[in-house]
């Protein structure tokens, strides 16, 4: 695949949390709130486009409010996670998740942040079927709605005492 083969899709979002508000001594409820508050608005977002999946993508964002340009990761942050939650992708690792670019632009409107998708290998896809199901949905008529990533096991193992 060829690195200009792509197809690119623009999201306008509202400005997310900074960094350092986000992780500056909050619980992880109120973390998980903003997360989730933030997802509403890229869900919102990508309704004007068709459902899609990508093998793999990179993502740009370029913005307009005081944040420093490492405060305002969180809009990358959330739109990776919620590109793989939602199949998408298959997950945010460097295999599948090859880039991104976050800048500052006073050509953008205030307050606002523009996140351009680049999608590799990208498909539209049946309302409801996951980037896991694809191969599945074109071999059978049935349709799996979980998402691909396994779970993560936990590195926190009891240690054996002699």
């Amino acid at each position: 695949m060829e690195r200009n083969d792509y197809q690119e899709i623009a999201l306008h979002l509202p400005k997310p949390p900074s960094l350092n508000q986000f992780y500056a001594g909050r619980h992880y409820a109120v973390r998980t709130k903003h997360k989730a508050e933030y997802w509403k608005n890229i869900e919102c977002a990508l309704e004007a486009h068709d459902k899609f999946t990508m093998e793999r993508y990179s993502i740009h964002v370029r913005y307009n409010c005081r944040y420093d340009v490492d405060n305002a990761i969180c809009c990358c942050k959330f739109l990776a996670d919620y590109l793989r939650n939602n199949g998408y992708v298959v997950d945010d690792t460097p295999k599948y998740f090859t880039e991104q670019t976050t800048r500052f632009d006073d050509t953008v409107e205030k307050n606002t942040f523009i996140a351009s998708i680049r999608g590799y290998g990208y498909r539209i896809i049946e309302q409801g079927i996951l980037h896991s199901d694809i191969e599945n949905a074109i071999s059978s008529d049935t349709t799996v709605r979980k998402p691909a990533r396994r779970t993560r096991k936990s590195t926190n193992r009891r240690r054996k005492t002699s």
